[in-house]
């Protein structure tokens, strides 16, 4: 199967998992909670596969991982937070650190 397919098939799945995942929290809480779980999950997911074959890295990495995963609604999420510093800090330090976090821990899962 070519790279593009792969990764085609990749995001087929992880841009609605997102969605909805983002969907249910967002639903409960004020806190964007469902896009850090994305965000800190796809870099777990991310480190887990970096050592990978190329077909992988194209259909879980950069396919499922990259549209599960979001920069823009996180930006988005701390632009609208910027009149609340607490939840705005609370969501640009927890997203990064547990992020980065995640991806050492799942390279470090990966051997």
């Amino acid at each position: 199967m070519s790279t593009v397919l792969l990764v085609a098939l990749g995001a087929f799945f992880g841009a609605p998992l997102r969605y909805y995942l983002d969907h249910q929290f967002r639903r409960r809480i004020s806190f964007p909670g469902g896009i850090l779980l994305v965000n800190v999950a796809g870099s777990f997911l991310l480190g887990v596969i970096s050592k990978a074959s190329s077909e992988t890295l194209a259909l879980v990495g950069i396919g499922f991982a990259g549209a599960f995963t979001t920069w823009s609604a996180f930006a988005l999420d701390l632009h609208k937070d910027l009149r609340h510093p607490r939840r705005f800090l609370a969501n640009i330090f927890s997203t990064l650190i547990l992020g980065i976090l995640a991806a050492g821990l799942g390279r470090m899962l990966a051997g």
